[in-house]
């Protein structure tokens, strides 16, 4: 037995200075038990794509769809060539797309994107 190391318990319980951050009698809560909020969610991208593939995917959204090339040319500016664009999901209930960079929207700091999937929406980053 002298031989074995010890090993020690896991989860350590908390330290004294983890412990004072709880009120007396409260015992300590399992971390991320509460949904994130949707606002959160939809902040972040989810994936990206190059720059042939954003313009390629955005002008097939404007050939099929009425009024897309008119709005995106009286709502937004042109973006630079880049390498690389964020792709976002789509925040609209039962709907699978994807939000594609189209531009910047006029006098607003935002991206313009569109959503290729059912719902063709658009909305600002």
């Amino acid at each position: 037995m002298a031989d074995q190391p010890t090993v020690a318990a896991w989860p350590r319980p908390p330290t004294l200075a983890a412990r004072a951050c709880r009120p007396p009698g409260r015992a300590a809560e399992p971390r991320y038990t509460r949904a994130v909020t949707s606002n959160v969610g939809q902040s972040y991208p989810y994936s990206s794509e190059t720059e042939a593939d954003r313009a390629t995917t955005i002008e097939r959204l404007t050939s099929e769809r009425d009024g897309l090339a008119a709005k995106l040319a009286a709502e937004t500016t042109p973006v630079d060539p880049g390498d690389r664009w964020w792709v976002y999901k789509c925040p609209t209930a039962g709907c699978p797309g994807f939000l594609h960079v189209a531009g910047f929207a006029h006098d607003l700091h935002a991206v313009y994107v569109v959503c290729d999937g059912t719902c063709g929406k658009t909305f600002l980053r």
